[in-house]
Parts: structure tokens; C-alpha cells; sequence
């Protein structure tokens, strides 16, 4: 926008003959503005984000499905991990099950997935503070994770894809709960064995979730993983919250 007054301002003053010194300390001044706006947009962005939930942006509801999903099984070295996932139109509730075992020939456990594998388009959430699952289990299982985006760490795991997060504290009860995830909880670093961070956004901002995945997640992905035991999650919706600037 600036750069496109600054253009219109130089055809001007070439058109009124004013001194090419004063037309470059007029550009100069020009410059110096949009980098001082540049930055307070920036400054203002950061801000909203790191403040109160503004917002909220939907990212899939399984009464309504927006994309598509399939589980995978562990395919590594024999893996003899095994789940379902299925959506229960009736109730609104996407419901993943399985069993996370040991892979034999690592004598450690494998995992199970459900993975959206559409070419939707996902809204834009770099205003953002946090991912939100509606969700509830039966199962005292640990080893409940989320993921999404398609990129990999400098240095990272040969298996390794996308930012991930552990599901912390997942509500065991007959009803549904809402649970936040920070963005800044996410790595792209992480153990493509176990499922653990070896790096995390905050020790390093390298692993933090970029603004390009942020723009367009890409896709997005629950894990039963690194833990041995039986899954059961069932998920009613998805969100972005904390989005500055933004309508439901």
C-alpha cells in the first residue's frame, strides 16, 4: 500500500520538476514511515495474539464433517498396532479406537492414526493463540497426540512431519470437555519413535509452527502413539481460538 503511494508521489513530483534531492529526502521520508507502520501492525499482531480469546475459527465438526478422514495403522518393521475410526452421525462424534503394542523387532511401542487426507483448504490461523479439541475418553491411556502441517525440522527425523503436540490431560468421563493446546506447544522436532519432543518451539522459535502451515494447516492428525494401551477418543469438534481479528 505504501509502496504504492511512494510510486504515485515520485510521478508527481517529476511531473511538478521538484529537485531530485528534495524528491529523494521526500521518498526516504516516505520509506521510513511504512517500516514504522510496518512494524506496529507486527507489534499489534503479536499482541492480540498473546491476549484474551478474541475469537474463535471452526476447524472441522464432525456433526458436519469438512473433511475427510482415515486411520492408519503402525507399517514399521511388522508394527502390530491396530485402530478404527469411524463418525457417528447420529451423535455428531468422530470415535477413534485401537490398540497401540509393541513393535517386535524394536520391543517399543508403535502407534495408530486418524489422518484428514482431503485438498481442503484450511482457514487461515496466524492470529491464533491456541488449538482447541471438544473431546472425552473411556480409557486412561497417556499417549494421546495431535499434529498437522506436512513440514520438516532442519536436522529432524526421517519420519518426522508436521508440528505436534502431546493431548494433555484428556478428560476420562461421560462428558465432552474442552481442552487448549498452545501454538507454541507444537515442534516439528520431534521423536518419529516415540512421538516426544527432542526440540521444542521454545527452546528454539526454528520449531515453532511458521506462517505458511499457520495460512493452511495442509492436514491434521490424531495419534495414539509411544505408549503401549488401548485407545478410545471421541472428538466432537476442532478449533483455533484466541484468533485476533476474526469472526465465527
Amino acid at each position: 500500500f505504501f509502496f504504492t503511494i511512494i510510486t504515485k508521489q515520485v510521478t508527481i513530483m517529476s511531473y511538478l520538476c521538484i529537485p531530485r534531492t528534495a524528491a529523494s529526502l521526500l521518498v526516504l521520508l516516505l520509506l521510513s514511515l511504512a517500516a514504522a507502520t510496518g512494524a506496529a501492525s507486527t507489534s499489534n499482531a503479536v499482541e492480540q495474539r498473546d491476549g484474551m480469546d478474541a475469537t474463535e475459527i471452526l476447524l472441522e465438526d464432525f456433526s458436519n464433517p469438512l473433511h475427510v478422514w482415515k486411520e492408519m495403522n503402525d507399517p514399521v518393521m511388522g508394527g502390530k498396532s491396530t485402530g478404527t475410526f469411524s463418525i457417528e452421525d447420529d451423535r455428531g462424534v468422530g470415535v477413534f479406537t485401537g490398540e497401540v503394542k509393541d513393535v517386535p523387532f524394536l520391543q517399543a511401542p508403535g502407534f495408530i492414526q486418524v489422518r484428514t487426507t482431503d485438498k481442503v483448504l484450511w482457514p487461515d490461523v496466524t492470529l491464533c493463540r491456541a488449538l482447541e479439541l471438544e473431546l472425552r475418553t473411556n480409557e486412561p491411556y497417556t499417549g494421546y497426540r495431535v499434529s498437522f502441517g506436512t513440514t520438516k525440522a532442519p536436522g529432524g527425523k526421517f519420519y518426522a512431519r508436521g508440528y505436534k503436540a502431546t493431548l494433555k490431560d484428556v478428560p476420562n468421563s461421560d462428558d465432552f470437555e474442552k481442552i487448549q493446546i498452545p501454538f507454541k506447544d507444537f515442534t516439528d522436532f520431534w521423536d518419529d519413535a516415540t512421538g516426544d519432543p527432542i526440540h521444542t518451539c521454545e527452546e528454539n522459535a526454528l520449531y515453532c509452527p511458521d506462517l505458511m502451515t499457520l495460512k493452511d494447516l495442509k492436514t491434521m492428525a490424531l495419534w495414539g502413539e509411544g505408549v503401549k494401551g488401548k485407545v478410545s477418543l471421541e472428538v466432537k469438534a476442532i478449533r483455533a481460538v484466541g484468533c485476533a481479528g476474526s469472526e465465527n
